[in-house]
Order: C-alpha cells, then sequence, then structure tokens
C-alpha cells in the first residue's frame, strides 16, 4: 500500500521482497524468524527515492504487526513499543532480514509474456494465480480471491 500511495504522489517507490532470517535482536517476537523454518518468513518492505540521498528503506507493515501482535495486542499508535518501531523503520530495517528482489513481473529472456512473482508460492502468489478455481476466500468460499486463500483438495 505504501509504495502505490507513494506512486501516486509521484514519487518514485518499490517493493523489496525478503525474508527474515534471525530472531529480532530488538526484542520484538513478531518480528523476526519465529521458527527454525524460514520458509514462512517471506516479507515485503517498501523504498522511497529521495532526491540526493536514493533509495530510502520503510516498512510500514510491521509498525502495523508491531500495534496487532506485541503484547497485550492492540497498542494505540502512541504507544512506546509503537513510536520505537515507527523511528526506526522509517529510514532504516531491522537487519535480520534478508532481501532478494524488487521485481514484480519478470520477463524471461526469448519470452513474449510476463511472468507473476511468486512471492508467496505456497500461499497466495503464483499457484493462485495460475490456479484460481483451486483456491477460495476464507471469508466467502464462493468467491475465488488471491488474498487469504485455502487451498480446496483436489
Amino acid at each position: 500500500m505504501f509504495v502505490g500511495l507513494a506512486r501516486s504522489v509521484g514519487v518514485p517507490a518499490r517493493d523489496v521482497f525478503g525474508v527474515r532470517v534471525a530472531p529480532s535482536q530488538l526484542g520484538y517476537k513478531s518480528l523476526g524468524l519465529g521458527s527454525a523454518n524460514a520458509s514462512k518468513a517471506q516479507h515485503c518492505r517498501a523504498e522511497f527515492f529521495a532526491q540526493g540521498i536514493g533509495w530510502v528503506p520503510v516498512d510500514p507493515a510491521d509498525v502495523r504487526k508491531v500495534v496487532l501482535e506485541e503484547p497485550p495486542g492492540n497498542l494505540v499508535v502512541n504507544d512506546p513499543k509503537v513510536v520505537a518501531m515507527r523511528k526506526k523503520l522509517f529510514g532504516g530495517w531491522e537487519m535480520n532480514w534478508l532481501a532478494y528482489n524488487t521485481a514484480h513481473d519478470v520477463v524471461l529472456p526469448n519470452s513474449k509474456t510476463k511472468v507473476p512473482y511468486p512471492m508467496y508460492v505456497n500461499g497466495c502468489g503464483l499457484a493462485a494465480q495460475q490456479q484460481p478455481q483451486r483456491y477460495r476466500s476464507a471469508r466467502n468460499p464462493s468467491r475465488t480471491e488471491k488474498t487469504s486463500p485455502i487451498p480446496i483438495a483436489s
């Protein structure tokens, strides 16, 4: 959402896809690798381009995650935990995360079509895009969608 909003007012912005590779060193349980299985630790952050500075990292999604998931939960925006992460994650990232791509649609060599970038193949990425009939909405089982999919057994 940040990238879309920034672009809508003329600010260059991009998604940065990556994976959490370690627990949070800042003490935020919700912002670190939760188990030894890093295949479930995908996370997308953002950057915007500031003239004279370059690409500036931001992570409003992790600020929201602190609001929702850090004890006791549903924190207010002026809670000290939230304020600390807003400051940290506007202009920086916690370094327990490895970026690996900024692409969305990739054109492979000698191809005339774009391949959607499979960020969350095990949930809502390439599999859901290629076979939407196999996925249904958790909120409305009669509707297919790319978000919150639940695979339907074949």
